[in-house]
């Protein structure tokens, strides 16, 4: 991989769909899957195994994974919360798991009900049960820059989290900026401080714009060594567990301003913008993004 490349996961299947009233149909998603695919992404969170009366749009996890098209170039991965879901995520068949835990006592106990002490240690079975399974595993940290209910969180924490996951086993780190209260100061110096205690283990960054924040925040992690970002299409997005909780920073808008910085995607921005504009329609109402409005304009059509 070229050091101006910039790895794009795709998450407005699983974190851009679960907050939303509308139904989508199986069929309709792996539509979407599909054409992000024609779009030159290659990593692509499709699910997340957790109990449908909670996050009812996630229900048809084990019928899209079945589905899901046989790619190897492909990256298909699915967000997990408990042993249950790994369980349910081993039986399905997908092979690629982000199984997270929050920095936060009290999200972790809304997001999950259960307490962060509790979950650490879950988390270990977690990831031991899935790595007996041959499954690749994503540790996340999520409201590592921030809580909506327990403002600032302890960087002596995040720190700690992050060699927690790594004895653990993990073979991949995400730092989730879940609430959106991150800076870029915070971010390069947090990063800076992840990066070297992680080694070769890659670290990604998982976003949200709920402050309009989301595109600096990128901007100071790339400028510290990330290479890899979630993005949602159109920036949906948002934790249903969270208060305000807004989208991810959006594909097409990452996308082009990354190019515009010179580094690499591979995004064919036009080609996610029409998924974007499909559930524009299917919504009645605009998206958070704004490149997918102007994906048709010559200057910005690039791949």
């Amino acid at each position: 991989m070229s050091p101006a490349t910039i790895i794009l996961e795709e998450q407005g299947l699983r974190d851009g769909l679960q907050t939303i009233a509308v139904s989508i149909p199986a069929a309709q998603k792996l539509s979407w899957i599909n054409q992000l695919i024609g779009a030159g992404l290659r990593r692509i969170q499709v699910t997340s195994f957790v109990h449908p009366r909670l996050v009812p749009q996630m229900a048809d996890a084990e019928e899209l994974v079945n589905a899901l098209p046989k790619r190897d170039d492909v990256v298909f991965s699915a967000l997990v919360l408990n042993i249950k879901g790994v369980e349910r995520a081993i039986a399905s068949g997908i092979r690629h798991l982000a199984i997270s835990l929050s920095a936060s006592n009290t999200h972790s106990l809304k997001n999950a009900n259960i307490s962060l002490e509790a979950a650490r240690a879950a988390f270990k079975e977690m990831v031991a049960l899935a790595l007996q399974h041959q499954v690749t595993i994503r540790g996340g940290i999520q409201c590592a820059f921030g809580c909506r209910y327990e403002g600032a969180i302890s960087e002596a924490l995040v720190y700690d989290l992050v060699q927690h996951h790594l004895d653990c086993g993990v073979q991949e780190l995400a730092l989730a900026d879940s609430t959106g209260m991150g800076n870029p100061l915070q971010v390069k110096r947090m990063v800076a401080q992840v990066l070297a205690k992680a080694g070769a283990t890659p670290l990604a960054l998982h976003l949200h714009n709920t402050e309009n924040k989301g595109y600096a925040n990128l901007c100071a992690a790339a400028e510290v060594g990330v290479r890899q970002f979630d993005t949602a299409f159109g920036g949906l997005g948002g934790c249903p567990f969270i208060k305000g909780a807004t989208g991810n920073i959006a594909t097409e808008d990452t996308s082009h301003m990354l190019m515009q910085m010179g580094y690499s995607t591979g995004v064919n921005i036009s080609k996610v913008a029409a998924v974007s504009r499909e559930m524009e329609v299917l919504l009645g109402k605009p998206l958070p993004g704004l490149l997918y409005k102007l994906a048709d304009r010559e200057d910005i059509r690039m791949t």
